[in-house]
């Protein structure tokens, strides 16, 4: 049987956590939680701005995001390799590819042609304050803008399960109908 590998992509405060809990029983799939804010915290810091090396960082939760992907098979998780990829490109945001970049976005494609669903979740309200994450407006319209992106130039786009709903039952029938086909 081919391995489900689901995932959940967006910008923070879409909701991807929410539908990710509720679609994990009704799917019988183990959920792989978001990473970031876990290894953040085992570091000692209380947010990602307080790390002095942000792209060590980064490598640091990619590597556990295939490590435990691949330790699972199936699963449904909570931002992806594609996350990943558009948060580093966020966060070096004008600046020359380097060769470190390039293997770092390798490593995210490859990864992402591996799963076997997509879900993208367009930003339908304010991101909530949880003290943890960035939550202007702006700044989730950038990173919303940047996954879109990246899931086009990773050939993702067109198979992408996409929600723009905000309704939470229309988000889980959404899913559930497309997954069901």
């Amino acid at each position: 049987m081919r391995p489900r590998r689901i995932i959940v992509t967006g910008a923070s405060g879409v909701g991807k956590t929410t539908l990710v809990e509720e679609l994990a029983p009704l799917l019988d799939l183990a959920v792989i939680p978001e990473l970031g804010r876990r290894i953040c915290q085992q570091m000692g810091y209380k947010t990602i701005g307080e790390i002095p090396d942000q792209e060590a960082f980064k490598e640091t939760v990619l590597d556990a995001q295939i490590e435990i992907e691949d330790s699972l098979g199936d699963y449904i998780a909570d931002r992806s390799t594609i996350d990943c990829w558009a948060l580093w490109e966020r966060w070096n945001i004008n600046t020359a590819m380097t060769f470190r970049s390039e293997a770092y976005y390798q490593k995210c494609l490859a990864r992402a042609l591996l799963y076997t669903n997509v879900i993208y979740i367009a930003p339908a309200f304010a991101p909530p304050q949880d003290g943890f994450r960035w939550c202007d407006p702006d700044y989730q319209k950038q990173v919303d803008r940047i996954v879109k992106q990246t899931l086009f130039i990773f050939g993702l786009w067109e198979k992408a399960i996409k929600i723009e709903t905000d309704d939470f039952n229309e988000r889980v029938s959404m899913v559930m109908e497309a997954l069901a086909q």
